[in-house]
């Protein structure tokens, strides 16, 4: 984003601004969290088809392999979903905000360039973080796809075996 130019805004231009940015700003991070709580009951479900997988193996039941599988590589993909690895949050440091760059404004210059700055902070921070959650989405879709593919075929296996054992 290009630096605010204070002098083509009212401060109640700049306060509007910075107004609906907050608002933007809260619901991106809303979304962020929503979806690192879906990977969350994701992650636990898939993590029980794992587990009943493996036992299955264990037992040499081999054709639960691919559900063990589809599970492991489910995993791989939702695993950074569960712990984003950089989240901006709104707002600023008093130590940023307190600063001699602004010690050249005076009554509402100073409140304008604190706006401007501040609206400046969220745009940067809102594009990482829309970022990061369109990245989530991306891991959260290929990890179900993968695991209702391995579903899939671990039901035509299993329908294939179920035939195969009924008495001709």
């Amino acid at each position: 984003m290009e630096k605010i130019k204070i002098e083509n805004h009212t401060k109640f231009s700049l306060e509007l601004i910075f107004s609906e940015a907050d608002k933007m700003a809260t619901h991106i991070l809303n979304s962020i969290s929503e979806n690192r709580n879906k990977s969350f009951l994701l992650f636990a479900f898939i993590t029980s088809i794992f587990s009943y997988s493996f036992i299955k193996i264990i037992e040499l039941e081999f054709y639960y392999i691919i559900l063990l599988a589809g599970s492991i590589i489910s995993l791989l993909f939702l695993r950074k979903n569960l712990f984003p690895q950089k989240i901006s949050f709104n707002g600023a440091l008093p130590e940023n905000m307190i600063n001699s760059y602004f010690d050249s404004f005076k009554d509402e210059e100073l409140d304008k360039e604190y706006l401007a700055t501040q609206i400046e902070s969220y745009n940067n921070a809102m594009n990482r973080n829309r970022e990061q959650m369109s990245k989530m989405v991306d891991r959260f879709k290929k990890s179900a796809i993968i695991l209702l593919v391995s579903f899939l075929l671990f039901g035509l296996i299993f329908l294939f075996i179920f035939i195969e054992s009924l008495p001709s």
